[in-house]
């Protein structure tokens, strides 16, 4: 394997008269790490040193940041900066904030947002990152005497701007009207002259994605891809498995396409070496395409200096016995798991004062877990990114029954399955049961013994339950319907973050081993018809054969 001080070295090209070679630094997904912030520094460092006579540029293909923490999306804005990248795409997770708060980010970043994708109501704050050119459906650079142009794809799976009207609000357009996006982008690009095009996606990979895509734009030479989370080296005309995914394609006018993606959390790096021919054809026999381990390079001093002065010292809250780490989203998101159990806990312990029984959040506003110790960085920047508010509201067990229904039946094949963790209950959903999957639902005590049960089939509109929610769930579009009415009403709880804190911090340890009163139990036929957007990955395969 090439060690790490020559890794971005590039590769020694039979360059011939009009012929261009471009080296590519790219990372996607950073999801707002900081534990490899400063180590992913030190790696562009070396790319630079490595290429300082060639024609380079530095791309990040969205989801750079994660959740609204103003102090996290700053030193990420900040080391971008110092990391000089040229050019990075809206992901799904740069809109948490809005338009508004997503403007605002944009002010401070010096990489060009390209996203040619958006469909921008005529009040969006947005229009001003338009007009001063920090938002843009395309940017040229000029390296080395050529011209090279990034062009932007956000993801159409998105919901960006749930909570603002079309005027003032953004849509991302679907795949078929992406695809038209991209082709009229890059013909104007081409009677510019420009004839080296390259797509930052964060569409993510597969046949309805960026393979789709490659296959039907025209004049898309590369496609540094995100979203999915893929890791692809090398460049392959045919799946080999693993890394060595398919990833060389012809497009619409059949030239060749290279798409590639580094994974998440600043886990790993790409370097991407090419040569154009006169006709800013890719070369297929001169492709160098290569991840690096984040963890193998130095950390930069100036990053974490910055990030102690940013984010303040870290501080240890609790010891952790029998870690949680999930290896796969499938893990963490369709299956119950021992940090939202906790957390759910920690919720119910505080609202017991306001009478709650019980407690559901959505499965998505909380990320990861840990081992050995929780520290105020874990808790704040990879857990509990969101900081979700909860309010308590006494619902009626037909609107409980509902809400489950709701949720549960967009578990089975949803992309981002709204599951939604309990504490003070326990519930069973069944695939077979189509819209109303929920069979089972009975409230439970703090031993997680059984003190009522409440009936699917014919729920009471009279007998209450105090429950509390995140307040996410005001806003999604499957539990909205139901808790809208509770919206100016609902008693405020507390914040994720501060409740979960002052738990961790009074017990002092905490034992991640899964507590035995199976809260969630989900029954199904088929787990590639339940989770059918991660049965191509190698570890879920693995589980599908446990389950």
């Amino acid at each position: 394997m090439t060690s790490i001080n020559n890794f971005f070295k590039p590769q020694v090209a039979n360059s011939k008269a009009g012929e261009t070679q471009l080296s590519v630094f790219y990372t996607n997904d950073m999801h707002g790490d900081i534990n490899r912030l400063s180590k992913l520094k030190s790696a562009k460092d070396s790319f630079e040193k490595s290429n300082k006579d060639n024609s380079t540029l530095a791309l990040t293909a969205g989801d750079c940041f994660y959740g609204k923490d103003k102090q996290r999306i700053g030193l990420i804005s900040k080391v971008m900066n110092m990391m000089k990248f040229d050019a990075f795409t809206l992901g799904n997770h740069e809109f948490t904030p809005g338009s508004k708060g997503l403007a605002e980010n944009l002010k401070n970043i010096d990489a060009k947002a390209v996203s040619a994708n958006l469909e921008i109501g005529e009040d969006c704050p947005l229009k001003d990152r338009i007009a001063d050119k920090k938002l843009v459906k395309s940017a040229v650079f000029m390296k080395g005497g050529h011209k090279f142009a990034v062009i932007g794809a956000s993801p159409f799976d998105a919901e960006v701007g749930i909570t603002e009207d079309a005027k003032s609000g953004v849509r991302v357009k679907d795949i078929d009207k992406t695809i038209r996006a991209i082709n009229e982008e890059a013909k104007n690009l081409e009677k510019q002259g420009i004839n080296k095009i390259i797509l930052l996606s964060h569409l993510g990979y597969g046949e309805h994605a960026d393979l789709k895509v490659a296959r039907e734009t025209e004049g898309i030479d590369i496609i540094v891809g995100g979203h999915s989370h893929a890791t692809i080296e090398g460049a392959q005309s045919e799946d080999k498995g693993g890394t060595h995914k398919l990833n060389l394609v012809k497009s619409k006018r059949g030239e060749p396409v290279i798409i590639t993606q580094a994974g998440k959390l600043n886990e790993k790096v790409g370097f991407l070496d090419v040569v154009f021919d006169k006709n800013g054809v890719i070369k297929t026999d001169s492709i160098k395409n290569q991840l690096a381990n984040v963890a193998d390079f130095a950390e930069d001093k100036k990053v974490n200096n910055l990030m102690v002065e940013t984010l303040g010292e870290k501080q240890h809250l609790a010891n952790v016995t029998n870690g949680y780490d999930p290896e796969c989203e499938f893990e963490e998101r369709y299956r119950e798991n021992p940090v939202h159990n906790m957390l759910a806990d920690a919720v119910l312990e505080k609202g017991k004062a306001q009478g709650v029984q019980a407690v559901l959040f959505a499965t998505n506003t909380v990320k990861g877990g840990a081992n050995n110790e929780i520290s105020n960085y874990n808790l704040k920047y990879e857990m509990l990114p969101y900081n979700s508010s909860y309010v308590a509201a006494e619902m009626t067990e037909k609107e409980v029954v509902d809400l489950l229904n709701a949720t549960s039946a967009k578990v089975f094949g949803e992309v981002d399955p709204p599951l939604l963790r309990t504490a003070g209950m326990k519930y069973t959903i069944d695939q077979a049961g189509g819209k109303t999957p929920l069979t089972k639902l009975e409230l439970t005590d703090e031993k997680g013994n059984v003190t009522a049960t409440i009936d699917t089939k014919n729920p009471s509109s009279d007998k209450k339950v105090k429950v509390a929610f995140d307040s996410y769930l005001f806003c999604a579009d499957y539990s909205k319907p139901i808790l809208d009415k509770y919206k100016a009403t609902a008693e405020k709880v507390g914040e994720q973050q501060e409740i979960f804190t002052d738990y961790l911090t009074k017990k002092g340890t905490v034992d991640f081993s899964m507590p035995k009163d199976n809260r969630i139990t989900i029954k199904y036929n088929d787990l590639a018809t339940y989770c059918p957007q991660y049965s191509m990955d190698d570890k879920v395969k693995t589980m599908q054969k446990q389950a």
